[in-house]
C-alpha cells in the first residue's frame, strides 16, 4: 500500500457531527475548485448565512447532500461547470448518507478555497497535492472538527471521466 501523502497545510473547520471519513476524486475536486477560483466574482452564490449578514463571497467548494447523494461542488454559476464530485459510495443510487447527516437536503459546509487577507488557500494546497501525485481528498469528520486532507490511495476513487 502506497502511504498517504501529507497535504502542505491541513485545513480544519468546524462542525459537529459524528465521526466519519468521506473520499473523493481528487482530479474531479481540483476541476471543480478550479473553475470557481476563476469564475467571476459577480458567478458566486453566497451560503444562506453570507447572504443573510451581508458577507463578502468568495471561491468556495460547497459540500451538499441531497436526493442524489453526498457531493461537493463549487459556488460558481458561471457557464461550463463541471459536474458534481461525489462521495466514493454516496453518489446516486449507492448507499444513502442520511443516517450519518440527516435526511434533509442542505448545504452542509462551505469549504473557501483562499483566504485573501492570509494569502492561503486549499485551491493552491490541492493542485500541490495534484503535482506530489495524491489521487484521492478526504473529509474527516470527528466530533466537532472537518479535517480536509489529500492522499495517495491505492485504490483511487474513480474521477467521473474514468
Amino acid at each position: 500500500m502506497t502511504p498517504p501523502t501529507a497535504p502542505r497545510r491541513t485545513h480544519t473547520r468546524k462542525a459537529n457531527r459524528p465521526a466519519f471519513t468521506l473520499k473523493f476524486a481528487l482530479d474531479h475536486v481540483v476541476e471543480i475548485a478550479t473553475h470557481s477560483m476563476l469564475a467571476p466574482r459577480d458567478s458566486l452564490r453566497p451560503t444562506s448565512y453570507q447572504r443573510e449578514n451581508g458577507e463578502d463571497v468568495h471561491a468556495a467548494l460547497w459540500w451538499v447532500r441531497d436526493r442524489t447523494g453526498t457531493y461537493l461542488t463549487g459556488n460558481s454559476t458561471h457557464p461550463n461547470a463541471p459536474c458534481d464530485a461525489y462521495a466514493q459510495g454516496f453518489g446516486p443510487g449507492e448507499d444513502d448518507a442520511s443516517r450519518i447527516l440527516g435526511r434533509d437536503s442542505r448545504l452542509i459546509d462551505a469549504i473557501p478555497l483562499h483566504d485573501p487577507e492570509s494569502e492561503q488557500g486549499l485551491h493552491a494546497d490541492l493542485i500541490q497535492a495534484q503535482h506530489d501525485d495524491a489521487n484521492t481528498l478526504a473529509l474527516t469528520l470527528d466530533g466537532n472538527m472537518l479535517e480536509i486532507r489529500t492522499l495517495r490511495a491505492e485504490h483511487p476513487v474513480p474521477s467521473p471521466r474514468t
